[in-house]
């Protein structure tokens, strides 16, 4: 079995600046705001890397090189795994996100989804779908170093740590 160690970076949303804290209130005549973020211009390289550990799991293709999707635009020019947030808001409707918008999975050794928002304080579930032993390794908004030895087991972690507007 190999260890296979990534650093992921979890985004989660703090609702707050910095030195202030988010209030939940009740919202009369609120707006919506919507839209799509576009690519102009030329498309970059993708970026790739060596694909050397477990290639039975990792890489079933036998390609020899992974997409680190770090980038993913669309036929339409959308770019995916955007985040746009607002700052400066201190009260407001709650951030409720469905259980499964809170869940992190390791699949074919990448991370599914690659971007998603977890609220402070909100628990953040995590496994690994794979065959293999995976290590959750966070630091910043959260630090963790989580072992994943069998596939499908299910561990949660609470996410403290507000992001100061500086990180963002």
């Amino acid at each position: 079995m190999c260890l296979f160690s990534v650093i992921l970076a979890i985004l989660f949303c703090s609702f707050a600046q910095a030195q202030h804290t988010y209030e939940v209130i009740q919202v009369k005549n609120g707006g919506t705001i919507s839209g799509a973020v576009k690519w102009s211009g030329a498309q970059p390289r993708s970026l790739t890397f060596p694909s050397t550990k477990d290639p039975q799991i990792c890489d079933p293709e036998s390609r020899k090189r992974i997409d680190l999707e770090r980038l993913i635009i669309g036929p339409d020019g959308g770019v995916a795994n955007t985040v746009v947030f607002l700052k400066g808001i201190s009260q407001g409707k709650p951030m409720l996100l469905p259980e499964a918008r809170r869940f992190l999975d390791q699949k074919r050794c990448r991370y599914e989804p690659h971007v998603l928002l977890v609220p402070q304080a909100e628990n953040l579930k995590m496994k690994s779908s794979d065959a293999t032993l995976h290590t959750i390794h966070m630091e910043g908004a959260a630090t963790y170093n989580l072992p994943f030895p069998f596939p499908n087991q299910v561990v949660s972690r609470t996410m403290h740590t507000r992001i100061s507007d500086s990180e963002v």
